[in-house]
C-alpha cells in the first residue's frame, strides 16, 4: 500500500482540518463569550463549583482538539502524516478522511483505548 496521498487526496484533507479548526476555534470563543481565557475564568468565580467545573472541562477539550488538529496540519507536510505513530503502517485514507488527525491505524487505537 502506497504511503504517499494523491495531490487531490492531500488538498481535501488540508480542507478538511482547516474547516474543522475553524469550527473549533468558533465553538471556543462562543465558549469564552469573546474573552480570553483568563477574563473567561474570571467571569466564572460567580458561578458554582460545578458549573465552572463544568465550563473549564468544556474549554479544556476544545483546546485539546484545536491542539490535536494544529498537530495533524503540521503533520500535513511531513511524510509522517497518515502512518501509525505505534506501529508506522499506513493508515488507509477512508480513516484519514473521517479522522484526519488520526494518530493510529484502527489496531493501536483499539489497543490504546483498551489499555486506559
Amino acid at each position: 500500500m502506497s504511503t504517499a496521498l494523491t495531490p487531490g487526496q492531500h488538498a481535501l484533507l488540508e480542507s478538511e482540518l482547516t474547516l474543522a479548526r475553524q469550527r473549533v476555534q468558533a465553538a471556543l470563543q462562543a465558549q469564552r463569550d469573546g474573552v480570553d481565557r483568563v477574563a473567561h475564568a474570571a467571569a466564572l468565580l460567580a458561578d458554582d463549583d460545578a458549573d465552572r467545573e463544568l465550563d473549564q472541562a468544556r474549554d479544556d477539550h476544545l483546546l485539546a482538539e484545536l491542539d490535536a488538529l494544529d498537530d495533524a496540519l503540521m503533520r500535513l507536510k511531513t511524510p509522517a502524516y497518515g502512518r501509525c505513530i505505534d506501529c508506522a503502517a499506513v493508515i488507509p485514507f477512508d480513516r484519514l478522511q473521517r479522522q484526519p488527525q488520526a494518530l493510529r491505524c484502527v489496531d493501536c487505537q483499539a489497543a490504546t483505548e483498551t489499555t486506559r
